[in-house]
């Protein structure tokens, strides 16, 4: 698997994949460059891990957890994440990606087969980068059956 981050590309073989879920989240996302927050949630809604001092509501978590069996109130009310809205560009079975078009940020959320990964974005991050790292990570999640 490869993981593109701020100092090239890390192939899985080269390196021993993290062995917390915390440890997912800072060296697979936030040290990509392309991630400012993330956290992974179990799709029971108990959180696995996250960013420090980055919070998700339990509305938000079943939201979204939902929002991949009916996207059609994350269409109508947009993508809430972190206390932020952004409106919904893309939704699917797997796969829901918000914007905030006037500031640039957003978000990206993957369900795997247990959990689901959701990261944002800030202003002057490339959006493509965020949605790679999130996508890359939850297919090599679901590929090991989690």
């Amino acid at each position: 698997m490869a993981i593109p981050t701020r100092y090239g590309t890390i192939y899985a073989q080269e390196v021993q994949m993290p062995s917390s879920w915390n440890e997912y989240i800072s060296l697979v996302l936030t040290d990509s460059g392309f991630v400012t927050n993330s956290a992974i949630f179990g799709t029971d809604g108990r959180k696995w891990a996250s960013t420090p001092g980055y919070g998700l509501t339990s509305d938000e978590i079943k939201t979204l957890v939902f929002g991949f069996i009916d996207p059609s109130k994350l269409w109508k009310d947009g993508v809430r994440v972190g206390g932020r809205t952004f409106t919904c560009t893309r939704a699917e079975s797997g796969l829901i990606v918000g914007r905030e078009s006037t500031e640039g940020t957003g978000c990206v959320v993957f369900r795997c087969n247990k959990c689901i990964v959701i990261a944002t974005h800030e202003e002057g991050a490339h959006p493509g980068g965020c949605y790679n790292v999130v996508t890359k990570l939850g297919e090599y999640l679901k590929e090991q059956g989690i």
